[in-house]
C-alpha cells in the first residue's frame, strides 16, 4: 500500500469519528444570553448586598432595586381599602344683576357710574268684559271731596299760626324790641320799601367770612408785594426753602383750589403713583389742549423752564407757596411752548394765568403734569391733598 493511500485511509477514519460542527449563534440568541448573564450577575449582586445589611425590626423595608420598590409599592396599593364616597347635589347659587333695579352693576374703570338702563316697561292687561261696578252719585263725591279738602285748609292754617315766631305777626313799621337791643353798640337799622309791605333788618357788625375773596389781590396788594420779592435775591428752587423767603412770607393763605377752577370735573389720564416704566410723582390732568393754567394758592414764581426741564417737563413753572405757614411748591408741566406768561420773582395770586395746556417735553398727548412737594422735598398724591383741603373733586 502506498503512502498516499495510507494518508486517505486515515484522514477518511478520523473524519468519521468527529462530531459535526454546531451552527452558529443568530443576533437574537446572542442578546438573550446576554440579558440572561446579565439578569443572573444583578442577582448575585442583590444578593451580596442582601448578605451585608442587617434589617432592625420595625424600620422600613430596604429595595435593593427600583423594581423591587414598584412591585412592593404595587402591592401596598392594591392592599388599601378603598371606600365610595356618597354622592352628594349641591344647589348652585345664581347671581341676578339687575341695574334696572337698583344696583347699579360694576363701576367703571373712569370713576363715573354707567347711565342706569331703563327700568322694565309695564304693560297693563286689558281691562275683563265683566259687569261694571255701580258708579257712586256724583253730587256725594264731590261733596266728600270738598269737606275733605276744607278740613285740610283749616289743620294747615292752625299748624302755620302756631309755628310762627311772634315777630312774623307784628306790624311792618316796627321793630320788635328784643331784636333791636341785641347789641346796643351795633348801629341798626329799619329799611323800609315804598310800598311798605317788607321790612329789613341791617347790622354794620355782620362780616362774611369768604376765603376766596380775600386771597384775591388787588393791583396794589400784588405791587407791594412785588416789590418786597424784587428786592431779594432769589435762591434755589430745590431743596424744600423758599427760594424768595420775605416775599413768601407775607403771602400765608389758607385757601386752596385746582389748576382749573372753572372746571368741575378733572379728566385724569395717570394718576399719582407706580406705573409701567416708573414712578409717577404728580397727576397727569387732560382738560384740552390750550386750557388756561392758575395756580393753586398765592405765591412766588421759583422757576421757569423753556423748554429746557431737565425731568422731561419741557415748558414747566415752579410755585412757592405759603400754605399756613407751611412750605409747598406746584409744578405745571409740559406747557405749550411760548404760553408761560409768569417769571421768576413775580408774585402770583389764585387769578394769575401761568400758561396753557400743550404737550412739550416727553409728553404723548396734551396734558397737564401737576405735582406738589412738601418742605422735605417728597411728592405726595396732589388730588387726594386738595381733597382734604375741602376740595370736593368729580374725575371722570
Amino acid at each position: 500500500m502506498t503512502a498516499p493511500t495510507r494518508r486517505a485511509l486515515r484522514s477518511s477514519a478520523e473524519d468519521a469519528t468527529r462530531p459535526a460542527p454546531a451552527p452558529a449563534p443568530s443576533r437574537r440568541e446572542l442578546r438573550e444570553r446576554e440579558r440572561a448573564a446579565e439578569a443572573i450577575a444583578l442577582t448575585a449582586a442583590e444578593a451580596r448586598a442582601a448578605a451585608r445589611v442587617t434589617l432592625v425590626e420595625g424600620t422600613a423595608p430596604l429595595y435593593t432595586t427600583r423594581r423591587a420598590m414598584r412591585e412592593a409599592a404595587t402591592r401596598a396599593a392594591r392592599e388599601l381599602p378603598v371606600t365610595m364616597a356618597a354622592e352628594e347635589f349641591t344647589a348652585p347659587i345664581i347671581t341676578v344683576d339687575a341695574p334696572s333695579l337698583g344696583t347699579g352693576g360694576e363701576r367703571p374703570a373712569g370713576g363715573r357710574p354707567a347711565p342706569r338702563p331703563l327700568a322694565p316697561r309695564v304693560v297693563q292687561q286689558p281691562v275683563s268684559a265683566a259687569s261694571p261696578k255701580r258708579r257712586r252719585s256724583t253730587a256725594r263725591a264731590l261733596a266728600r271731596k270738598v269737606t275733605a279738602g276744607g278740613a285740610l285748609l283749616f289743620i294747615g292754617s292752625l299748624v302755620v299760626v302756631t309755628s310762627l315766631p311772634a315777630q312774623a305777626v307784628r306790624a311792618p313799621d316796627t321793630l320788635d324790641p328784643a331784636i333791636a337791643q341785641i347789641d346796643g353798640d351795633a348801629e341798626a337799622q329799619t329799611l323800609g320799601v315804598a310800598d311798605g309791605n317788607e321790612t329789613f333788618f341791617a347790622r354794620d357788625d355782620v362780616a362774611v367770612n369768604d376765603l376766596v375773596a380775600a386771597a384775591r389781590m388787588s393791583p396794589g396788594e400784588l405791587a407791594a408785594f412785588q416789590s418786597v420779592a424784587d428786592a431779594e435775591p432769589g435762591g434755589s428752587s430745590y431743596g424744600g426753602d423758599p427760594a424768595f423767603p420775605q416775599a413768601w412770607g407775607m403771602l400765608e393763605t389758607s385757601y386752596v383750589q385746582t389748576p382749573f377752577p372753572e372746571l368741575d370735573q378733572l379728566r385724569i389720564t395717570s394718576p399719582f403713583g407706580y406705573r409701567p416704566g416708573g414712578f409717577h410723582g404728580g397727576t397727569d390732568i387732560a382738560p384740552g389742549l390750550g386750557t388756561e393754567i392758575r395756580p393753586i394758592a398765592n405765591g412766588v414764581v421759583s422757576a421757569v423752564w423753556q423748554g429746557n426741564n431737565p425731568g422731561g417737563g419741557g415748558y414747566t413753572v415752579f410755585i412757592d407757596h405759603n400754605i399756613d405757614g407751611e412750605f409747598f411748591q406746584s409744578w405745571y408741566a409740559h406747557m405749550v411752548p411760548g404760553s408761560i406768561r409768569v417769571e421768576v420773582g413775580q408774585v402770583v395770586d389764585i387769578t394769575t394765568v401761568i400758561g396753557l395746556v400743550g404737550s412739550s417735553g416727553r409728553s404723548t398727548g396734551p396734558h397737564l403734569h401737576f405735582e406738589i412737594k412738601n418742605g422735605d422735598y417728597v411728592s405726595f398724591d396732589p388730588m387726594l391733598w386738595l381733597q382734604t383741603r375741602e376740595q370736593n373733586l368729580e374725575f371722570r
